[in-house]
């Protein structure tokens, strides 16, 4: 559809036939490029052309927009065949309204017809070649007015009679039109104008005996099958859309289809002025025929370029021989559409190429003038285009690598540029990423060199270990647990010092924290107490910093290079135990040996410390009189300050102890045990009337004297040990000195016995032994008393 303005070029335009112009895109941009032809009486052209875009990325759009403007005057006379012309008027109701319904202030749609149509009636009258004229009317219904006829101010006097009534009959005003014309001959071109101002509503069903239907989906379709018709029979139908543009009252889409498949050419108008100026055209167009024949545009493109899939029109080509891109315009008809003055066209390529500088040549437009020559014109760009690498990460960033050794990266979110390295003068001709994070960037250069560009953090410099006391760990070795990481910080990009950045991303904002991981372990997000490191041996901890720039998304971190470490660690107390070796009943200068064992399944142990009596008395494995064996430490009572003699040794006993390991963690006996050094009763047999070495005639009483309780009753703070008493008391008296055996000893029941030789023996030497047993059943046989007896030395 096509809209009139008040000031107009000289000439008019119409593209009409092959060139469809609504389907070409529309020109946009600055710095035009003009080529022209001059006018010599037998029609022109001249152009313009420009590339909105010259700096394009690789497998991007380039668009180059050009201008045909047509023009100049056609002065060959001609002779034609008169033409038979049927004016199809609408006078539906919506006739009688204003322009704008609305408001008053505009004129009357009828009288805006009634006036502008003396500019068609007047153009026959002057042409004067015998072109016929005739007038159909339309509301609910159609009816002829006037048949054809020459009698152009008659035609106009019947117009000028119309008024309104009714709805809108588009198909009935078509029917009575092909009527008309069918029955003026063969000979003459046959033609329609048809005129309305609103949507068809009514239509005639001949098949139900010629009744007026309504419903506008059934009207519209039943003027569509009208213009089928139409064009089988040859016959062009002009319509005129009378309304405001953007109106709801019209069907520009049944317009359009009418004018299109008939041949002929839709039009819109909303004043007397713009009817008339489309009445003027319509004339012309009947009146002197001539055209601009096979019109082309020749674009050389640059090598590795292509047409755009699915993004040009569809008389744009690619010649793969010469490399030109061309656009068959066609033909353009004379006289010149008034509505569009200038023909747009478009190129849309994509440069499949390396990047780098690609000069544009001329473009050639040839075509045929109404006078039958051939003739061309170049459109001069003088420019070149430049083409960047551009490829997209798996988040939607884009990278983008220009002709002068630039790379780019710019933000998926909102294509914001975050920053640019050059490092060569060079094209980057390849972009790609080398990781599945697409954290590592390499681009090849065009003289097939490469840079590569880490974008994730550097390993933090710095981090805080803390021992189970909360103590710094600042030396290698055992440590107490658990210990914990905390305080990572020194992390960087790893970005050149060529990096120019246009944005925080990849600076003030671009550590988005740290993280630790144990053991090889999951990543951990340090926070202010740190992140716990439980016990063991060589602990390993890496920590890392992490970065949301790479994504561009909070929740897709990138951790960067990392940092190592191990700390050793116990915070459990060594297993601790003891034994003895102490020998009950023990001679007087008998000693005894006290083993504490101590293990721990980390760090080893590095101290053991044993007290006695109340922590009276003390030794630890410091000391050089403590020996190690494997897990287990030794020494002697005697070794122990305050138990250098015997005496002091024996009794009971009090016994702590504790062992501390490498790491630092004690294990202290929480409960004291008790030992006893017990030598055994003593006691001493003792003759009451003989002396050692006499000999006796006669018996000898023996007493049990001088008894000694080595281990008394003993009290450690509230704890009591109790001594040993005697149990019992046995006896052997033997003419020998070996020790009695087992089943020879006899219960002594009072501490006194009598001793005298055997039945039947004078003489004699006999070995009294006693056996004390404790309370604690510990027994001691006491050397033996020695008797000697003659009873009959006083005879002599």
């Amino acid at each position: 559809m096509h809209w009139y303005q008040k000031a107009k070029k000289k000439s008019a335009i119409l593209l009409t036939g092959m060139l469809l112009t609504s389907m070409l895109p529309g020109f946009v941009g600055t710095n035009n490029v003009y080529g022209a032809e001059v006018d010599n009486g037998c029609l022109a052209i001249s152009g313009v052309g420009n590339v909105p875009v010259t700096s394009v990325e690789r497998n991007q759009l380039v668009t180059i927009n050009y201008t045909l403007d047509p023009s100049g005057t056609h002065t060959v006379t001609q002779t034609r065949d008169a033409v038979d012309i049927a004016f199809v008027a609408d006078v539906s109701g919506s006739m009688d309204y204003h322009m704008i319904k609305s408001d008053s202030r505009t004129p009357i749609r009828l009288d805006i017809l009634k006036s502008a149509s003396a500019t068609l009636t007047n153009k026959f009258k002057t042409v004067n070649m015998g072109d016929r004229l005739g007038l159909i009317k339309f509301s609910s219904g159609a009816s002829k007015v006037l048949d054809l006829t020459t009698d152009y101010a008659k035609v106009q006097t019947e117009i000028n009679k119309l008024d309104a009534n009714g709805s809108t009959n588009i198909d009935d005003g078509l029917a009575k039109a092909k009527t008309m014309l069918t029955a003026s001959g063969t000979k003459p071109v046959k033609q329609i104008i048809l005129l309305t101002d609103g949507k068809a509503t009514v239509w005639t069903d001949e098949n139900d005996g010629n009744k007026q239907k309504s419903g506008e989906t059934s009207a519209a379709n039943a003027a569509k099958a009208d213009a089928d018709v139409l064009a089988g029979l040859g016959i062009k139908v002009f319509t005129i859309a009378l309304a405001t543009a953007g109106s709801d009252e019209i069907d520009l889409e049944l317009l359009q289809y009418i004018a299109t498949k008939t041949g002929g050419m839709a039009y819109e108008a909303s004043s007397a002025s713009q009817l008339s100026a489309i009445f003027d055209n319509i004339a012309k167009t009947i009146e002197a025929p001539a055209q601009l024949k096979n019109v082309q545009l020749h674009q050389p493109i640059p090598a590795g370029f292509i047409l755009a899939p699915g993004e040009n029109a569809s008389n744009v080509t690619l010649d793969s021989v010469t490399h030109e891109v061309i656009i068959k315009v066609g033909d353009i008809n004379f006289p010149f559409s008034l509505e569009q003055d200038k023909i747009d066209l478009a190129i849309k390529l994509i440069p499949d190429t390396a990047a780098g500088d690609y000069p544009l040549q001329d473009a050639k437009v040839t075509y045929r003038d109404a006078c039958n020559a051939n003739r061309q014109f170049n459109i001069n760009f003088g420019t070149q285009l430049s083409v960047s690498v551009r490829v997209v990460d798996k988040y939607g960033n884009v990278y983008i690598g220009n002709s002068a050794g630039e790379l780019q990266r710019l933000r998926a979110s909102d294509k914001q540029k975050q920053w640019t390295i050059k490092n060569k003068n060079l094209a980057i001709t390849d972009i790609r990423f080398i990781d599945p994070d697409h954290s590592i960037v390499r681009i090849s250069y065009k003289d097939g060199t490469t840079d590569q560009f880490d974008l994730k953090p550097t390993a933090p410099a710095t981090y805080e270990l803390i021992d189970g006391k909360g103590k710094a760990i600042t030396e290698n070795g055992w440590h107490m647990g658990p210990g914990a990481l905390r305080a990572v910080s020194g992390s960087s990009t790893l970005l050149p010092s060529s990096t120019v950045f246009a944005n925080d991303d990849f600076q003030g904002a671009y550590i988005a924290g740290y993280q630790i991981a144990i053991d090889n372990g999951n990543w951990q997000s340090q926070t202010s107490s740190g992140v716990v490191i439980p016990d063991g041996n060589g602990v390993n901890f890496q920590t890392r910093a992490f970065t949301n720039a790479i994504s561009g998304n909070a929740s897709i971190p990138i951790g960067g290079a990392v940092a190592t470490g191990n700390v050793s660690l116990d915070s459990t107390g060594p297993m601790i135990s003891w034994s003895k070796d102490i020998k009950n009943p023990t001679d007087v200068a008998a000693d005894g040996i006290i083993y504490i064992t101590a293990t721990d399944n980390l760090s080893p142990v590095t101290n053991v410390r044993v007290w006695f009596d109340n922590k009276s008395l003390s030794i630890s494995s410091s000391s050089s009189k403590m020996t190690k064996n494997g897990n287990t430490y030794a020494f002697r009572l005697s070794d122990v300050a305050g138990f250098d003699t015997a005496e002091k040794r024996q009794g009971w006993h009090q016994i702590y102890f504790e062992a501390t390991s490498m790491g630092g963690t004690t294990t202290t006996v929480e409960t004291p045990e008790y030992f006893v050094v017990n030598p055994g009763l003593a006691a001493t047999l003792k003759g009451m009337n003989y002396n050692a070495g006499d000999i006796s005639d006669k018996p000898v009483s023996v007493a049990v004297v001088d008894e000694k309780y080595p281990v008394s009753d003993r009290t450690f703070g509230s704890h009591i040990e109790h001594g040993f008493t005697l149990k019992n008391m046995y006896y052997v008296i033997k003419q020998s000195s070996a020790t009695p055996e087992a089943n020879e000893w006899k219960p002594l029941a009072s501490k006194r016995l009598t001793v005298t030789t055997k039945t039947n023996t004078t003489s004699g030497t006999y070995y009294v032994f006693l056996k004390l047993v404790d309370s604690s059943n510990v027994e001691m046989v006491q050397q033996p008393l020695i008797v000697k007896f003659d009873t009959e030395q006083n005879n002599n």
